[in-house]
């Protein structure tokens, strides 16, 4: 089994266009977008369950909630209406 030097280059070679992949990709849709930032932000499909926020009204439950969870009588006063059940 022999080594070959320029195998190896030819597989390195290859190794990088391979990883700088995603890079071009990004910076043709880039491109495409006339280099517009806003632009190009919007034409990403982005997964929105961590990008999902809240409404007012959700914001407000939530902070309902932590309030009475953390009250120290709470296992003795009545839970507020916008209680959540999932915190």
């Amino acid at each position: 089994m022999d080594f070959d030097i320029e195998e190896h280059e030819e597989n390195m070679r290859g190794a990088k266009a391979y990883r700088l992949l995603p890079q071009k990709i990004m910076m043709k849709r880039f491109e495409d977008c006339g280099r517009d930032v806003h632009k190009f932000w919007d034409s990403i499909e982005w997964d929105s369950t961590w990008l999902r926020h809240d409404t007012e009204e959700e914001k407000y439950a939530k902070d309902v909630t932590r309030e009475f969870n953390r009250h120290p009588f709470k296992n003795f006063i009545k839970k507020p209406k916008e209680y959540l059940n999932v915190i």
